[in-house]
């Protein structure tokens, strides 16, 4: 994949997305603030509060209790004050950081939808996966950092302005200690980032894990593989679990030393101050007040550590999300693309050419193909079959020649037209979890349920929906609340998903090759009707889905042998001798398809 070259974050770049994210909510995010920065600098207040109520309450005249009265009310103001505060910025702290995360998981969804094929094809699914969830919880507590960052340098400063009133010498050598803190505390913020960069590394290796096991636990129980599953996930979760380690002792230790630094401070300040207070020169009010204050600094001094520890922390997670936002799609659309309102008269490959990985996948592939043909594409196993499509579907670029709609070059056409105008049925049916309505509106989602009923018809599928307990309304796919279907029924759902949306091209990728022999009967039917007057590219294993071919594209070892009708290709190309010659013995060896073997010539 192609990213724009970008620095890694920063703490101070980590911070500034979370005020960036903030900007984005103006509203909120002032609110948000606003409430910080009272229940911040109260913190002062009320200490300054409490030490003009113990001055007053032993004044020279002795208790004054109306005095000890007013006092106490101002700091229970105060205190109520605060309080509100602290809870409306918790309310809005809370509703801007959902806002913030789905705001982002949408970015990183519609990033997705703009990428191609080929980088799904190269990206880890657990990265993905991680990226999509993980890291936009991330922003959002990263964004929530931003907001206690500024609780805890407004506490800091409330604090600061009321130790200060009472004496800046001993504020002074209170705090004289924190700064020289921040030089280890700043090497151990490195060695939690990269610890926190092997997390997540063996996080997506055991995501990985996971997702191979939902996706082949067929395989699995087969070969009894759980003990190396088990093993794998063992050995990737004990190094998850020493990385998470290293980040709890290193946090200890940067508590540690600032630990140690408060226990300086207030010594100095107890010593020094007991020192003026003996001597009359300060009251012991105000040295409480200052023992008061400089203890509750190092509170917001150990939130801000707190802050610097999770944003070391977050920011692989960062990393990873801006090198997601910024891949360069590999399939975009040239200045000045044309339209495509409308199926090509004619489809033009001229010596196209295709590698992957550095491996040639499709060697000079030249070809004319005409408006409401169809097309076979046949070749051994690893041939360039699926690639071929993928190129037609321009889901990849040829890497030499170029692939022509009525003589313009398929670049020089909009990807989304192409899309438009392009129905495929795949080996696999894939179906979205969500109502057997919906999943066949996929094409034209403001299809009415009557056309829906008629592609269901068309597919042979309209009469096993309605046995269905809830009938179109019967949710699949995959999930607890799912309905499972048959491989033939979830194909009839496809076929009449492409029916629906009408395309003037039709893509088969060997629709019919996992089904048995009566499903494949039953599919074969339903897709007929859909290659009538459309120009098809069917892709097939089994030669009886091209029984209704035009002409028949051979590839071997990603050429182009042959391309004509079935019988010349018999009479020209060894290739397609021998694999025809393969089919009809599998099918005379075959008891259940006896029927099926004159359909084999009929292309």
């Amino acid at each position: 994949m192609t990213t724009s070259s970008a620095a890694r974050h920063t703490t101070f770049t980590a911070l500034l997305l979370g005020a960036r994210s903030l900007r984005r909510h103006p509203g909120l995010a002032v609110a948000f603030l606003l409430a910080t920065l009272a229940q911040g600098t109260l913190q002062g207040g009320m200490v300054w509060a409490l030490r003009q109520v113990l001055i007053m309450f032993n004044g020279p005249g002795g208790v004054n209790h109306r005095i000890l009265l007013e006092g106490a009310l101002a700091v229970c103001a105060i205190w109520l004050v605060r309080s509100a505060a602290v809870y409306a910025a918790q309310v809005f702290a809370g509703r801007l950081a959902s806002r913030v995360e789905l705001e982002w998981m949408r970015r990183v969804l519609e990033k997705l939808l703009t990428l191609s094929v080929g980088f799904f094809d190269k990206s880890s699914r657990g990265d993905l996966v991680m990226t999509a969830y993980n890291d936009t919880r991330t922003v959002r507590l990263v964004t929530v950092q931003f907001g206690q960052l500024v609780l805890y340098l407004s506490q800091i400063a409330g604090l600061m302005l009321a130790a200060w009133a009472m004496s800046p010498k001993l504020t002074l050598l209170g705090l004289f200690f924190a700064p020289l803190a921040c030089v280890p505390v700043y090497w151990l913020g490195q060695r939690l980032t990269e610890a926190a960069r092997r997390e997540q590394k063996q996080g997506v290796s055991l995501q990985d894990s996971y997702l191979q096991l939902t996706a082949g636990i067929r395989v699995i129980k087969v070969n009894a593989g759980e003990s190396q599953i088990l093993e794998r996930a063992r050995q990737v979760s004990h190094q998850l679990w020493r990385s998470v380690l290293r980040q709890i002792h290193t946090q200890g230790l940067a508590r540690l030393l600032l630990e140690g630094v408060e226990g300086f401070g207030l010594i100095l300040v107890l010593v020094l101050g007991g020192v003026d207070v003996a001597a009359g020169r300060m009251a012991w009010q105000s040295l409480l007040g200052l023992l008061l204050a400089v203890m509750a600094i190092y509170n917001p001094v150990l939130g801000l550590l707190n802050i610097y520890g999770y944003v070391r922390q977050a920011i692989p997670d960062l990393d990873r999300l801006d090198r997601i936002l910024q891949v360069v799609p590999e399939i975009q659309d040239r200045p000045g693309a044309r339209s495509l309102h409308e199926g090509p008269a004619t489809i033009e490959l001229r010596k196209v050419s295709f590698t992957y990985n550095g491996q040639p996948a499709l060697s000079e592939i030249s070809a004319v193909i005409h408006r409401g043909e169809t097309i076979g594409i046949v070749g051994p196993t690893g041939a360039g079959k699926s690639t071929l499509l993928s190129l037609l579907l321009r889901f990849y670029e040829p890497t030499d020649g170029a692939i022509l709609f009525d003589g313009v070059d398929l670049r020089d056409v909009r990807h989304r037209d192409l899309m438009s105008q392009s129905s495929i049925v795949l080996q696999e049916p894939f179906l979205f979890i969500d109502t057997i309505a919906n999943n066949i509106r996929m094409g034209r989602p403001g299809a009415t349920l009557a056309e829906v009923v008629a592609a269901a018809k068309a597919a042979g599928v309209h009469d096993e929906i309605l046995q269905m307990e809830f009938g179109y309304e019967t949710v699949v796919g995959t999930g607890p609340e799912a309905r499972g279907l048959s491989g033939g029924q979830k194909q009839r759902i496809c076929v009449a998903a492409a029916l629906l949306k009408n395309a003037p091209l039709l893509f088969l990728d060997e629709a019919t090759n996992s089904l048995d022999s009566v499903s494949e009967t039953m599919v074969q039917a339903a897709i007929e009707p859909l290659m009538r007057h459309r120009t098809t590219f069917v892709i097939a294993h089994r030669f009886s889905t091209l029984r209704n071919a035009d002409r028949i594209i051979v590839l071997e070892q990603g050429r182009m042998v042959g391309f004509d009708s079935h019988t010349r290709l018999l009479a020209s190309c060894a290739t397609y001798r021998k694999l025809w010659a393969s089919q009809t013995a599998l099918a005379s060896d075959s008891p259940e398809i006896p029927s099926q073997r004159p359909e084999l010539v009929d292309v």
